[in-house]
């Protein structure tokens, strides 16, 4: 199962999809990994981080990487599942820490959902929807949005399911509620 989450900030979207992951798990009888992609930068974010770890509790092993979520999903084993929050701060950390282009990046993603599927896994991506409302002047900004909608894309076409969740109610677009 490969799923698509999406919303706007605050939507409710990383509950939604942490509780996807917990169903999954429950029915594969696999490991539960949740994959974050923040970095520790300053201390409201190391406070964050731990207030999550902590609402997460023991049944998550959570891993946190900024940059090489490749190699993380390489040890992964049938039946597991990962819950990948958040492609939004991913792709910040690759664009702008490691300078990657769209090629690479969707190269990257798409590597991600072949061994997912080649593993056996499942993999529960979440993603925040930006590209709503005014549009940017900053062609750093739009150059971002534009990549960030083009791996939206790109996933849900290889997706078994897509979601967006707004004001915690979800919204399928592609899939069925399980």
């Amino acid at each position: 199962m490969i799923a698509f989450i999406c919303g706007g900030a605050r939507s409710g979207k990383s509950q939604f999809a942490e509780n996807m992951a917990l169903m999954l798990t429950k029915q594969k009888n696999g490991n539960l990994y949740y994959l974050a992609t923040a970095r520790k930068s300053d201390e409201e974010m190391v406070e964050r981080i731990l207030i999550h770890k902590k609402e997460r509790g023991e049944t998550w092993k959570t891993v946190e990487e900024p940059y090489d979520l490749e190699k993380i999903l390489m040890s992964c084993g049938t039946h597991d599942v990962v819950l990948i929050d958040c492609l939004t701060i991913w792709l910040s950390n690759v664009m702008f820490d490691r300078h990657y282009g769209i090629e690479m990046v969707e190269e990257e993603v798409s590597s991600w959902i072949h061994l997912a599927r080649k593993s056996q896994f499942s993999l529960v991506i979440v993603s925040n929807e930006v590209n709503e409302g005014t549009p940017f002047a900053d062609e750093f900004v739009l150059t971002y949005i534009y990549s960030l909608q083009k791996l939206h894309q790109l996933i849900v076409t290889k997706a078994d399911a897509a979601v967006e969740v707004q004001a915690g109610i979800p919204t399928y677009w592609k899939g069925e509620a399980e």
